[in-house]
């Protein structure tokens, strides 16, 4: 009778390759986010907002709201890349990295694009390796206790 003999009760291994295709899903996912909000701000948010003087402010936030909505689409589509790609816990990954990275459209706004692309890819890629890490728990309530946490903490020392 085989016996199976459990190493490390308090994470699930994961392998390099899986870990690097949540960093290149995180990088990707950042590209994809700067790409969307440059179309959306063009496309949508500014031929209508931006054509009656009525809409100033929301024409002055053009890129922030396009951000937003970026971030939503983007998240989605990674989410379901990282479920056929049978990540564990995309759903904390992703949802958090959003909730981390809301906003960072108006952030980044006056940046070069070329800028704006590296930084975008980084901090995703970056924020995508960090909850993978935090999702590998064995406990699904700590692991969406600690990414809250994480989130809630870096959103407030960012934020001022």
């Amino acid at each position: 009778m085989a016996q199976v003999i459990i190493e490390d009760e308090a994470i699930i291994a994961r392998t390099w390759r899986s870990w690097l295709h949540t960093v290149a899903i995180g990088a990707g996912t950042g590209f994809a986010a700067w790409v969307f909000t440059a179309v959306i701000s063009r496309y949508i948010i500014e031929p209508i907002a931006c054509g009656a003087t009525l809409n100033a402010a929301v024409c002055s936030d053009a890129t922030g709201m396009a951000g937003n909505i970026a971030t939503i689409i983007v998240t989605t589509i990674a989410m379901i890349i990282m479920v056929r790609l049978r990540v564990i816990r995309p759903i904390i990954i992703a949802v958090a990295s959003a909730a981390l990275l809301w906003g960072l459209a108006a952030w980044a706004e006056g940046l070069l694009w070329l800028e704006i692309i590296a930084w975008s890819s980084a901090l995703y890629a970056i924020a995508y390796s960090l909850f993978s890490w935090i999702a590998r728990s064995t406990v699904l309530w700590l692991a969406i206790v600690l990414s809250i946490l994480i989130v809630l903490s870096i959103r407030l020392i960012v934020l001022g």
